[in-house]
């Protein structure tokens, strides 16, 4: 059965960057692991060649990543971008959230479920390991 999600990133201001409609299989456990996967690393202002790791310049490059990776990911459909207004208004199971982490470092990644709690995905992961 198709989980249905979106996905918004906002930059350490609160500022929309994107909203990522993802058609199937929206659980933390699937789509939200793939997050973590997809945006472990740093966001910076602007890149040096003596960085390490993975790195993003900005929001706006995390952004194409996330779409670069799940649209690779996923063949034709299933991942479109949609307007800030849409967010939330198509039916989705699961409301993710890709916001700057006030502790620098990697990005923080919510989701609100069905029951309308948000969480860390990482700490709904971790529960699930258990």
């Amino acid at each position: 059965m198709a989980k249905r999600a979106s996905i918004k990133i906002s930059d350490c201001d609160g500022r929309f960057v994107a909203n990522i409609y993802h058609h199937y299989d929206g659980y933390p456990d699937a789509l939200g692991a793939r997050l973590i996967e997809i945006c472990d690393g740093n966001i910076v202002n602007g890149l040096n060649s003596g960085q390490q790791g993975k790195t993003f310049n900005g929001f706006d490059d995390l952004a194409c990543s996330v779409v670069f990776e799940l649209k690779g990911h996923s063949g034709n459909g299933r991942v479109y971008l949609h307007a800030e207004n849409d967010y939330g208004q198509c039916g989705e199971d699961y409301l993710y959230e890709i916001v700057g982490n006030p502790d620098g470092g990697e990005p923080l990644i919510l989701v609100e479920n069905m029951d309308g709690r948000t969480e860390l995905v990482s700490e709904i992961l971790e529960r699930v390991a258990q």
